[in-house]
């Protein structure tokens, strides 16, 4: 809607190169802003019937009795997308001013037109901030956020991942992230925005792993580009409801973000987000990723491996087999989980997954009061 501020400003512009009085009407003829303040919230006949019309008035001697409280001038519509939003009058005699009624109403509409867009996108910015906000903190689905979802030019559509962005930079490439955003993920099932100081996040709706490799390999040249940028890429989930598991990890890949000086994946820096409390999220996620293909016989398999110090000779004494069926068991193990129990760095992510467990399963056990 036309706005009083924005009228008073349409007034004021129009008004330095003109030696006319100006007046802006809303589309119920009330006078909102006028060169003339003593008209200002007066009804104006003649702004009715262009608002109604949607034609040009020009009220002179002839027909002013039928418009009571106007004085002679040209009332044109001013229009955004095809719908009177106002009504734009020069007082004056109409032949001194046919030659420049166009161009005021063509500014006119400019100036609307500018004023609404940049209006709707800030309140579209504040719907996005809002939503993921409540999100990824995990607030309830009710009724006003469900709202405020079906105003998105998308549909929140699951798998989700979010990706966490820092710039400790000048104000200028700050004042650059909202651009560059828009035309990243211009008509994407995205939400973008600033979440916190100096911090940006993406939440990717629908997730497809081509549409994320572009998006990375955007910020990866936009990184090179502003030396400071940060960026963690939390993992993937299915669920709205995951998403602050999703954040977290987001967070945490953030934070070792300068050491790698790289795109950081939460899956890199998983283990350092595991130095907590082990029934936290995250550590139920991890241990369930990594071990929820594979059976008792390969997890006392994995264990006695781990036990027996990754020694294939001793190991397959220990569990009264052969060595070849023991090679058998671990190759299935790598092919379930993707993790290779005789290398070095797979098998520590084995071991903590495998240790995890077992706290779970202990406290699990103990809470019912049974011996572990």
């Amino acid at each position: 809607m036309l706005t009083k501020k924005l009228a008073e400003e349409i007034v004021y512009q129009t008004m330095l190169r003109l030696r006319h009085n100006i007046n802006v009407i809303s589309p119920t003829g009330v006078i909102l802003a006028s060169g003339d303040r003593m008209r200002v919230e007066n009804i104006h006949e003649g702004a009715l019937y262009v608002a109604q019309t949607k034609q040009t008035l020009i009220i002179n001697e002839d027909n002013i009795a039928l418009y009571p409280n106007t004085k002679p001038g040209i009332n044109m519509p001013i229009l955004y997308q095809d719908e009177v939003v106002g009504v734009i009058g020069i007082t004056g005699e109409s032949k001194d001013m046919l030659d420049i009624a166009n161009l005021v109403q063509l500014t006119t509409e400019i100036m609307t037109h500018q004023a609404l867009v940049e209006s709707k996108s800030e309140w579209q910015r504040k719907n996005n901030d809002y939503i993921f906000e409540a999100l990824v903190h995990g607030s309830k689905l009710d009724a006003a956020l469900n709202e405020r979802m079906q105003k998105l030019p998308f549909t929140l559509k699951a798998p989700f991942q979010v990706i966490l962005v820092s710039l400790n930079e000048s104000s200028y490439a700050e004042n650059t992230m909202p651009f560059f955003f828009e035309d990243l993920f211009y008509k994407q099932p995205v939400l973008a925005g600033h979440s916190q100081l100096q911090e940006y996040y993406i939440l990717l709706s629908d997730y497809q792993e081509q549409r994320s490799r572009s998006i990375l390999k955007a910020l990866r040249k936009k990184k090179q580009k502003l030396a400071s940028l940060q960026i963690g890429i939390g993992p993937v989930v299915q669920h709205l409801s995951q998403l602050p598991y999703s954040y977290q990890g987001a967070k945490t890949a953030l934070k070792f973000a300068t050491i790698h000086n790289e795109l950081t994946f939460f899956e890199d820096v998983e283990l350092f987000s595991l130095f907590k409390d082990h029934e936290s999220e995250e550590v139920q996620a991890f241990q369930q990723r990594i071990l929820q293909k594979i059976n008792a016989k390969q997890l006392e398999t994995l264990q006695t491996f781990f036990d027996c110090n990754l020694q294939l000779k001793l190991c397959a004494q220990q569990l009264n087999i052969h060595r070849h069926t023991l090679t058998y068991r671990l190759n299935k193990i790598r092919e379930l989980t993707g993790y290779d129990p005789q290398y070095f760095e797979d098998a520590v992510i084995l071991k903590i997954a495998c240790t995890l467990r077992t706290l779970s399963i202990s406290k699990e056990l103990s809470k019912k009061g049974r011996p572990f």
